[in-house]
């Protein structure tokens, strides 16, 4: 199923961009200039936007779906309006949004170094409970974004029999169920102890998995217990500051991320890290 979407989708972008090369080409021959950048800002700005078009369908609509297109729009603007920013308002536009795009690429490259290197520090934990945060459901059922986490930790318990899982998540809107219930349930149905798995039900965001979910450690193991969390891999490090931030001394132990969703988990976590660090939790 992962080989069939990723063809699909890459055949999608392929058409897009052939039909984008073959309308510069025609524009060029009728005599109007556009030049090699507007071509690359014309053939990237309609490859995001279609990109949150198709990701649309496929994931929980969130800001990370928006994104894509959010910086896609500026860049179709660009491609067809840059001979005219030459004076006034729209000199001005152009060198703002030139600024904005600056700021931008430097945010990712420092959030990016952040999440890989947060994401490589867990690869040998020795843990007595793992904490696993919750992600949305369908109905009843853990989205691929969640069966990952939940395999990442099935790996762990089978590798460390005397260690305890907590699976922690409330419910949401559109959810039929808490999310630590169906993380359970997955759990259970392939063969994990039911006894080595703890629900935590009331959280409804990271912070809240770590607090209520410490609670039930330190209920089973007392409070010195040696603590890890499995999380996405690009949610690491932001996981990792919002545990500190709650007294939970954790080490993150990564999930991979669902192929199709790298770009909107990644632009996501970058407005999630800058929002955390304007307020000071970071």
């Amino acid at each position: 199923m992962y080989t069939r979407w990723r063809l699909y989708i890459l055949a999608v972008f392929l058409v897009v961009i052939g039909v984008l090369l073959f309308g510069c080409r025609v524009w060029r021959k009728r005599g109007h200039a556009f030049s090699a950048l507007r071509e690359v800002f014309l053939i990237l700005g309609v490859v995001l936007i279609v990109e949150t078009l198709i990701i649309s369908t496929l994931s929980n609509y969130n800001l990370g779906v928006i994104l894509p297109a959010f910086f896609g729009v500026p860049l179709v603007f660009l491609a067809f309006m840059l001979p005219r920013m030459q004076k006034g308002f729209l000199l001005f536009l152009k060198w703002l949004i030139a600024l904005c795009y600056a700021v931008a690429i430097g945010i990712f490259l420092v959030c990016g170094f952040l999440m890989i290197r947060a994401a490589g520090e867990g690869a040998h934990v020795e843990a007595d409970a793992i904490i696993v945060l919750g992600a949305a459901v369908h109905g009843d059922k853990v989205t691929w974004v969640l069966e990952n986490r939940l395999n990442t930790a099935m790996d762990y318990l089978e590798a460390h029999p005397r260690a305890i899982c907590i699976v922690s998540g409330g419910q949401g809107a559109g959810e039929s169920v808490t999310e630590a219930s169906a993380m359970k349930k997955y759990m259970v149905e392939r063969n994990v102890d039911p006894s080595r798995i703890f629900t935590e039900e009331r959280a409804k965001n990271t912070k809240e998995n770590f607090e209520y979910s410490k609670i039930i450690v330190d209920e089973q193991l007392g409070n010195n217990a040696r603590i890890a969390f499995v999380t996405t891999n690009f949610h690491v490090y932001r996981a990792g500051q919002v545990a500190r931030a709650q007294g939970v001394n954790a080490v993150g132990i990564p999930a991979e991320d669902v192929w199709y969703l790298r770009l909107n988990n990644f632009l996501r976590e970058c407005v999630g890290i800058c929002v955390y660090a304007l307020r000071g939790d970071i």
